[in-house]
């Protein structure tokens, strides 16, 4: 199967949906691994928690960001995000 697809910016490529009704794993926040072949070719694989000695619990680490980009300053306005940010521009 070959299908044709455009590298947007910032390196954004969309999979098409042919090849995500395909596999099963192709589908949102799914970690993958991606390696360069001495070819030139990329490969794109789901990660395999055997490739690692560890395990991830991805939708704990998932909530834990979510969590984390929630909290709030003093000044109720901003977010945890926003205040990094700032104080990163003004250092």
């Amino acid at each position: 199967m070959m299908i044709t697809a455009t590298i947007r910016q910032r390196g954004q490529l969309t999979i098409p949906d042919q090849l995500r009704q395909k596999f099963s794993w192709l589908k949102d926040n799914t970690v993958v691994t991606i390696v360069a072949s001495p070819l030139g070719e990329i490969i794109i694989k789901p990660l395999s928690i055997h490739a690692s000695s560890d395990t991830h619990d991805w939708n704990e680490i998932w909530r834990r960001i979510h969590l984390t980009r929630s909290f709030r300053g003093k000044k109720k306005t901003k977010s945890l995000t926003q205040f990094i940010i700032e104080d990163r521009k003004n250092h």
